[in-house]
């Protein structure tokens, strides 16, 4: 973050400067009274990149509760496993996890249990080979995993949740949580920032919002983060021996391999991870960073030290394209906006949970639309609703496969950069990147780049639609043609193509 308290895009984080009061939003409690969400609108809107230079050259502070040690020499030898509480009960706040799923896990056949992790960590510089440093600390990790192993498919994903809302966000399993637990990963949101455990601005911190369930977490400051997030995963990977008596997170569950995610402003602390730590300790198999444009362009990400799948969506496409080398892969998605609205929806339930106590059911089918519902809520800064979701799901299914057989996936076309920004076509929206079915049959404009980063939807009027599909055969004929090529070209997953499809037939496209 810069001194003047704007992060590397130039956007103040201190909340959405496009959206004032009367452009908040409403959402309905379960007892059908209005909840206001300007607050949490506030918060989402700092869901920024932080600068990957800054991030490297170690942000953090010194924790007041144990200062760190500081000595020369070769490097410590092997060190003991964390010591591990868990799982974590009561509380004075919702009795639960902060940040807990929303959906219900059970369906699927998975349990959520929060641990504590604590220990000694060593700072960023020591980590990559210089001065040996260490301080002590204590944070959680949530586990939502499989509940018999049978289901599990092998694959730990380590989220680095992002912080910028001050609160911790596991932004990629709220993106492609459907498919992760379809698919039989165990995840593990690990909080390894200090924003997240104990120093918010917003006092939305774990140890503010219920000292009585984590009251004994601290943390000695971000340069520590990388470690931190390095034991977490060495705990739950079983690389080191567990203390006698301590709980096992994976409740048996073996992972033959470890990927790393982390979204905008954590994105910028895993680029760091990869340049700076992932030689050295090599504890991850495969990297997924993600809506981080600006990071790629002032510190280039190494390609030499794991694969790296890097997701961007169409509102980092204002940023230099780095090439497709070694083992980097970058996927540009057309009409995509930084924040999506299916994320958004998702954030503001968890926190009318936890920060006000509001019950909002989950609604999938309305936070999952794309412009096709007639009333959906359209227009300036209500949020930008193309689909995301979708290629977080299958840029996930390419990164485990590629660390499984070592087959790179294929170059994906990037979007088509014009002399004033993105080249668009008639409708308004994004040339080439990776295209899903909106994006080629539209119903919509999808503004990625406006509203800060929450974009916005301009859904086509009836005269334009009537035009483009006449009848709804029409649309679904398109519809499927595009579908079908997504999965084709490794865009559209197979369980996701048939969710799209069957949104399209329960939409009026099509009908008088």
């Amino acid at each position: 973050m810069s001194d003047d308290g704007k992060n590397s895009r130039g956007v103040e984080l201190n909340g959405c400067q496009s959206c004032p009061d009367e452009k908040r939003t409403t959402l309905t409690a379960a007892d059908g009274t209005a909840v206001d969400s300007s607050t949490r609108r506030h918060v989402l809107g700092t869901l920024g990149a932080l600068s990957a230079t800054s991030l490297a050259a170690g942000t953090g502070s010194a924790g007041s509760r144990d200062e760190p040690k500081s000595g020369a020499g070769e490097r410590e030898p092997k060190r003991p496993a964390p010591k591990v509480d868990g799982p974590i009960t009561g509380g004075s706040a919702t009795g639960e996890p902060q940040l807990s799923a929303v959906p219900n896990l059970s369906k699927y056949g998975y349990v959520e249990e929060e641990y504590f992790i604590s220990g000694r960590a060593h700072s960023l510089e020591s980590l990559s080979g210089g001065k040996r440093d260490d301080a002590s600390y204590t944070t959680r990790i949530v586990v939502w995993r499989p509940a018999h192993r049978s289901t599990f498919n092998g694959t730990l994903l380590a989220d680095w949740p992002n912080v910028s809302t001050q609160v911790d966000v596991p932004v990629t399993w709220i993106n492609a949580d459907d498919y992760l637990m379809r698919e039989g990963y165990a995840v593990a949101m690990i909080s390894a920032q200090e924003v997240g455990v104990q120093d918010s601005a917003e006092e939305m911190d774990l140890v503010t919002w219920d000292p009585e369930r984590y009251g004994d977490l601290h943390h000695p400051g971000d340069d520590y983060a990388f470690d931190i997030f390095s034991q977490a995963i060495r705990t739950l990977r079983g690389d080191s021996k567990r203390r006698k008596g301590d709980p096992d997170p994976m409740a048996g569950l073996e992972p033959k391999r470890v990927l790393a995610t982390g979204v905008s402003q954590s994105a910028g602390f895993l680029h760091s991870y990869i340049n700076a730590v992932q030689e050295h300790l090599g504890l991850i198999d495969g990297f997924l960073p993600a809506t981080a444009g600006t990071i790629i362009d002032e510190q280039p990400v190494r390609d030499d030290v794991a694969p790296v799948l890097w997701l961007n969506s169409e509102d980092e496409a204002d940023t230099k394209q780095r090439p497709d080398e070694g083992q980097f892969r970058l996927w540009e998605v057309a009409g995509a906006s930084h924040v999506n609205r299916w994320l958004s929806a998702y954030v503001e339930i968890a926190l009318a949970r936890d920060l006000e106590g509001e019950a909002i059911p989950w609604e999938p089918a309305i936070a999952g639309q794309y412009g096709e519902l007639e009333d959906g809520v359209y227009g300036e800064c209500e949020y930008n609703y193309f689909p995301m979701r979708y290629a977080y799901r299958s840029a996930l299914e390419h990164l485990n496969e590629w660390v499984k057989t070592g087959e790179k996936p294929t170059r994906t076309p990037k979007i088509q950069r014009a002399d004033d920004g993105v080249a668009r076509d008639e409708y308004g929206n994004a040339k080439g990147g990776v295209r899903l079915p909106p994006i080629d049959v539209p119903v919509a404009e999808y503004d990625a780049m406006s509203c800060e980063l929450f974009g916005q939807t301009h859904r086509f009027d009836e005269q334009t639609l009537s035009k483009l599909y006449p009848t709804p055969h029409k649309y679904l004929t398109k519809m499927a043609t595009a579908t079908d090529e997504a999965v084709e070209n490794g865009y559209l997953l197979p369980a996701d193509a048939a969710d799209l499809m069957r949104r399209a037939k329960d939409s009026p496209v099509g009908h008088d």
